[in-house]
């Protein structure tokens, strides 16, 4: 038998059998009269388990300790051994084969990046739920000091109706001391609907009774 190996199974027509066994398996495609056998590796992708920076940057350096020591296991970690073998014949346009399991990473206790930083957050609960208040804190005093922005610029009273307030604040935020509010809109959505659309309708509400004062 002659064995090809795929780089990606996009067959609609699949059919998997009960068996566990390889020489099994190759038994049956003899049978079936099947001289070429393909197979498939699959692996874990690295970047689901390394915890990215902007996670936990915030955090104390206890937490910080506890993710470096997990990436850094991460990284010590050898990904080009797959999890997953895929052994197939083709017959008649359908895949006939067998998944072979290899969950090596589950097998030693090893969690995504996503599950072990909310265990981390879990164990760091106090603190987590201190930055969370603080950036809650920050987020509505920018919020309160764009506005003011806004509605100290005589450009805004022109902006009747939502396109223009659109583009009006998109540009607005382009202006290099005004960067800074950016993260408060991401992401900015389209002038019907989105982050700035619903943060401009509320601002041009407050806008009207700031005026009427």
């Amino acid at each position: 038998m002659i064995p090809l190996e795929v780089s990606s199974l996009n067959l609609t027509n699949k059919i998997f059998l009960d068996i566990n066994e390889i020489n099994e398996f190759l038994e049956l495609a003899i049978d079936s009269k099947c001289y070429s056998i393909f197979y498939h590796y699959n692996y874990y992708n690295p970047e689901e388990y390394i915890i990215p920076l902007e996670w936990y940057s915030e955090y104390s350096n206890d937490f910080k300790n506890e993710v470096f020591r997990y990436n850094t296991h991460i990284k010590s970690l050898d990904f080009a051994c797959p999890n997953r073998l895929t052994l197939f014949i083709l017959q008649h346009g359908t895949l006939v084969g067998i998944e072979l399991q290899n969950c090596w990473l589950e097998n030693d206790g090893i969690k995504e990046a996503e599950e072990y930083i909310e265990l981390l957050e879990e164990k760091f609960y106090r603190e987590v739920e201190k930055i969370n208040t603080d950036r809650e804190k920050q987020h509505k005093h920018d919020e309160n000091e764009l506005r003011e922005i806004i509605f100290n610029d005589s450009e805004f009273s022109y902006c009747k109706n939502q396109h223009l307030r659109y583009y009006y604040l998109i540009d607005l935020l382009e202006k290099e001391d005004m960067q800074k509010y950016k993260y408060l809109l991401h992401p900015f959505g389209a002038p019907h609907i989105g982050k700035v659309k619903m943060f401009m309708d509320k601002t041009w509400m407050l806008y009207k009774e700031y005026k009427k004062s």
